[in-house]
């Protein structure tokens, strides 16, 4: 499980969920109400399932097991718990059908106090709480995390195929990591091709593990000979989680009172979050230049600035001119300017 980056939806969205849960309400707040009504809303499912697709990596991966296709909008808080959450943005991630239909169903375990026991990758860092371990490929919770503990349950995140997939994974990402690593020494533009295809495939789950490495330890785990290229990674590539007030004009209509009302409450006893102050934003930013031969050039991958302020002074050490960093939206990558 990795940190997904919640983006904000649309005025037009925002104005659907709203209505679609007036709905709800109308029909007695219950979660049948609830199931009925999201069946039904086939336009505001469409822009659901169209904002969470471009919060993922690769192939629309499933936000859970970071394996298979995320076909299915699952309700983090199960309708049973909270139906008045139904169409609620901050509620709504994106599952393959077995983690959503198979694995977690309708399960939402809390502690003593209400509190969620299952980790939100949109609202949380799931490494604070699940510790993959790369030799084994199976997750293991931090400090014996009851947080860890029920997720790794609930989700199924240690059944075999998956930890043979992440095993496999492992080896393939030491191996491209060197790859990219020699490619991105020789300033060659094929090293961000390479680096997106690593981005984009099953399980990130492990090069978001291999990055979170302490250096007394890399070297026993990937090799000495992968270390130099992790290090290169770490500063240009590395997964993180970023929470922060969202776009006011991006989301604070999915937050208002008409959304919420008077399930305020139970989000508080079910260990809810504000979505407001916890709904996920990233800028991101991608980079143009011209190369020593004079072909303009764009970057292939998408950084946060650090990085990409970083691989703007690489490039001009390189030879390149006119490196510009621009800012880009998610999904998006700039075009090279001529």
């Amino acid at each position: 499980m990795i940190p997904v980056q919640r983006v904000p939806v649309s005025d037009r969205t925002q104005v659907l969920l709203t209505r679609w849960t007036g709905r709800v309400r109308d029909a007695g707040g219950t979660s049948k109400a609830a199931r009925e009504q999201w069946i039904k809303a086939q336009t505001p499912r469409k822009h659901v399932r169209t904002a969470l697709e471009s919060m993922t990596r690769g192939a629309v991966r499933c936000m859970y097991c970071d394996d298979s296709r995320g076909t299915d909008i699952d309700h983090f808080q199960p309708l049973e718990n909270a139906p008045l959450r139904a169409f609620e943005w901050s509620n709504h991630l994106l599952a393959c059908s077995y983690c959503n239909s198979n694995a977690k169903r309708s399960q939402y375990p809390v502690n003593g106090d209400g509190v969620c026991l299952l980790v939100d990758p949109s609202a949380e860092e799931p490494a604070n709480h699940l510790r993959l371990l790369l030799k084994s490929g199976l997750y293991d919770p931090v400090d014996k995390s009851a947080k860890g503990e029920e997720t790794i349950r609930v989700f199924g995140l240690n059944r075999p195929d998956l930890v043979k997939g992440r095993l496999d994974a492992f080896f393939r990402a030491c191996s491209n990591m060197r790859d990219w690593h020699g490619l991105h020494q020789d300033a060659d533009p094929l090293a961000d091709r390479l680096a997106q295809a690593l981005l984009d495939s099953p399980f990130i789950d492990v090069v978001h593990a291999m990055t979170r490495l302490e250096p007394g330890v890399e070297a026993t785990v990937v090799g000495q000979a992968t270390v130099p290229a992790l290090d290169a990674w770490r500063t240009a590539h590395s997964l993180s989680f970023c929470a922060a007030d969202a776009d006011a004009s991006g989301i604070e209509g999915v937050v208002d009172n008409t959304l919420v009302g008077d399930d305020r409450t139970q989000q508080g006893r079910a260990g809810g979050r504000n979505s407001v102050g916890l709904v996920t934003t990233m800028q991101n930013y991608g980079l143009t230049w011209t190369d020593p031969t004079g072909t303009p050039r764009s970057s292939a991958v998408a950084y946060d600035e650090p990085s990409a302020q970083y691989r703007k002074a690489a490039l001009e050490s390189e030879g390149c001119t006119s490196v510009e960093v621009v800012a880009v939206r998610p999904g998006e990558l700039p075009e090279p300017r001529g």
